[in-house]
């Protein structure tokens, strides 16, 4: 005769479900990191807006090249800033850039787009300006400086295409 252990019976049950929620998370992390490099990847060889939680002005530059950092893998733009010719890694926002963007957040002032872009959630006044190190440039001189920098890159947009 077979007896059934009813706490045999729920703990192989538990299991089973466990087993079978594991994989299937497995399966949607690596949908999710494919996803994003997928996101990165239609990035490059095109104008970005990279908008950082510090007091600066808003960064406009292409994709460049996706670098892998950290232990994990975790794929990160490298973008070319079209206006201070040099390399970034941005941990900021980074925007698909259209001149509507750009002039909306560029509008902001420094603290009004981290307080909306980084502190949706939260009720504090965002106020980072004591501790500012870089100077930012008045709004109307930076869109000047970056609509020249921009007809300067489309002038030579053919070296910047990823082969």
């Amino acid at each position: 005769m077979f007896w059934f252990s009813k706490k045999r019976v729920i703990q192989e049950a538990k299991n089973e479900v466990y087993t079978q929620w594991n994989n299937e998370k497995k399966f949607r992390q690596e949908d999710l990191e494919k996803m994003k490099l997928f996101e990165l990847e239609e990035n490059l060889g095109k104008l970005v807006i990279c908008v950082s939680n510090e007091i600066q002005n808003v960064t406009v530059g292409y994709g460049k090249e996706i670098q892998f950092i950290t232990q994990a893998q975790q794929p990160m733009l490298i973008v070319h800033d079209i206006v201070n010719n040099c390399e970034i890694m941005p941990f900021g926002i980074v925007f698909k850039y259209t001149e509507q963007k750009f002039n909306a957040l560029n509008k902001l002032e420094p603290n009004e787009r981290i307080a909306i872009l980084y502190n949706k959630s939260s009720d504090h006044y965002v106020d980072k300006s004591s501790s500012q190190t870089d100077e930012v440039i008045d709004s109307e001189i930076w869109a000047e400086k970056v609509k020249c920098a921009i007809k300067v890159w489309e002038g030579s947009k053919w070296k910047h295409i990823q082969f």
